[in-house]
């Protein structure tokens, strides 16, 4: 977005129908084309238009005045208080653009390079598909328990302190099944997963809990966790406006923990969502 709307000015690019569908194209993008979810795309494409007009207004339609300006001698023609507005605009997507930098990085080094680490306790999936880049860079970023917990003494994993789960910490969904999986597999069995998930703001209901969890085909035990972010916003992230606005599309979100056979190790932990 930066590299294009750097280019709208240097070409002086000033019809609003340019910045309707850059803003367009890159909302879009920003959300993998949800296409089967129409509720997602026209809130793609409303947040898109409303951002490209309002970027149109700031300094879309008079894009290139200073270049010329600047061209012709006139250092302080062109030059309004709306178009520094969209030149902040501009720096802030640059700053965004470096976290995505730096994020990009980390998917391509765990892409490449070898397998990371996996962890304390270490961590699994249920299958192979699932082992996506974005979990590895989860991996790496959150190895242990203390990594997923709020500043405290580090060698402190007493039965209460697992429950202080730093949810500022979490950005998307891999980092919070890995989080969820480190501080609910140092727990010795799945007896204390109800109590843990109460503390965290879920809801668990009274056949997927430690006092009867669901047992699946296979023998394995299952703990559920419900969380409704219609009523309380999302759990994450729990900051920046835009994208709390987008994770607040669900209506409802759930965190299953499954445990082995005996309930004494967890396996895996799975994430979904509810929209309508």
């Amino acid at each position: 977005m930066l590299i294009v709307l750097a280019v709208t000015e240097w070409k002086s690019a000033q019809s609003w129908r340019w910045y309707l569908t850059i803003w367009s194209i890159a909302g879009l993008l920003a959300t993998g084309f949800p296409v089967s979810d129409p509720l997602r795309l026209s809130a793609a494409l409303l947040a898109a238009a409303a951002t490209g007009y309002l970027y149109w207004l700031l300094a879309g339609k008079s894009a290139g005045d200073w270049l010329q300006a600047w061209r012709m001698r006139e250092p302080n023609a062109g030059r309004k208080l709306l178009n520094y507005a969209a030149y902040v605009v501009l720096a802030y997507l640059g700053y965004q653009l470096s976290g995505y930098l730096y994020y990009g990085g980390k998917l391509l080094w765990v892409s490449s390079g070898p397998e990371p680490d996996p962890g304390t306790p270490p961590f699994h999936v249920r299958f192979e598909r699932e082992m996506t880049a974005s979990k590895k860079v989860a991996m790496m970023d959150f190895p242990d328990p203390t990594s997923c917990l709020k500043e405290a003494e580090a060698d402190d994993l007493s039965t209460g302190r697992l429950k202080e789960m730093d949810w500022d910490r979490i950005d998307n969904t891999d980092e919070a099944e890995v989080c969820v999986f480190r501080l609910l597999g140092s727990y010795e069995n799945l007896s204390y997963a109800t109590d843990w998930f109460e503390a965290q703001g879920f809801d668990v209901p009274p056949n997927f809990s430690s006092a009867r969890p669901y047992i699946e085909s296979d023998g394995t035990q299952r703990v559920t966790g419900g969380y409704s972010i219609r009523k309380n916003g999302p759990k994450f992230p729990t900051k920046g406006v835009i994208r709390r606005a987008f994770r607040s599309i669900p209506y409802g979100m759930s965190v299953d923990a499954t445990w082995s056979k005996d309930g004494k190790q967890l396996l895996w932990v799975q994430t979904g969502f509810s929209t309508l």
